[in-house]
């Protein structure tokens, strides 16, 4: 006659080791985790801006006239990232008083969409401050000064193209904290953005 296994219970004992090591192992792993989301949350804002070029340099093509990229908030000493595309009245860069905007994203302090804060930290060149923080893009697909129609200079001693911009993006915990990695965003003289990392803080003026 076969023998009946003898069936055991978890004893309270057992049980609260294994709460004890799911919670040790949850605490080792929630910092890294709110890591993950705060450099997820640098990663959409600088995904934000591209698509904001690539809405620009699309819309301006498609419709043959200018559209604007206006930075609202341009500052390296770290303003809160504030962009939005405006649809020129014509064809010109001097068409953007006036125009229509088609869209926009705030990472500010207390914006509206409740977006972590994300600053500008650095950009380049320098004239794009002098430019009223405009990239006017127009239908042959060229990217210049909205003020005065001429492609942006390259900063002397440094490997940015005549045209490029470049803004870099950094994570932010209060007027002058900033955390974590920057990203740069560089945007070509033809209009292709794209991510960069690590470039020299002087090609950043």
């Amino acid at each position: 006659m076969a023998r009946r296994r003898q069936q055991r219970g978890t004893t309270l004992l057992e049980l609260m080791i294994g709460l004890s090591i799911l919670a040790i192992l949850a605490g080792l792993a929630t910092p890294g985790l709110a890591s993950l989301i705060r450099n997820h949350n640098l990663r959409t804002a600088a995904d934000d801006l591209i698509y904001g070029v690539n809405l620009a340099r699309g819309q301006a093509a498609s419709n043959r006239r200018a559209y604007f990229l206006v930075f609202a908030n341009l500052s390296p000493s770290g303003g809160g990232l504030s962009f939005s595309v405006v649809q020129g009245t014509g064809t010109a860069c001097s068409t953007m008083t006036g125009g229509l905007s088609v869209y926009g994203a705030q990472y500010g302090a207390g914006n509206i969409s409740g977006n972590e804060r994300v600053d500008v930290t650095a950009f380049a060149p320098a004239e794009l401050l002098t430019a009223g923080g405009a990239l006017c893009f127009k239908p042959d697909g060229r990217v210049l000064r909205a003020d005065t129609g001429s492609y942006f200079s390259a900063p002397a001693a440094t490997t940015l193209e005549a045209g490029d911009v470049v803004v870099q993006l950094q994570r932010s915990e209060g007027d002058s904290v900033r955390v974590g990695t920057p990203l740069q965003v560089r945007i070509g003289y033809n209009g292709a953005a794209h991510l960069t990392f690590g470039l020299p803080m002087d090609q950043l003026q």
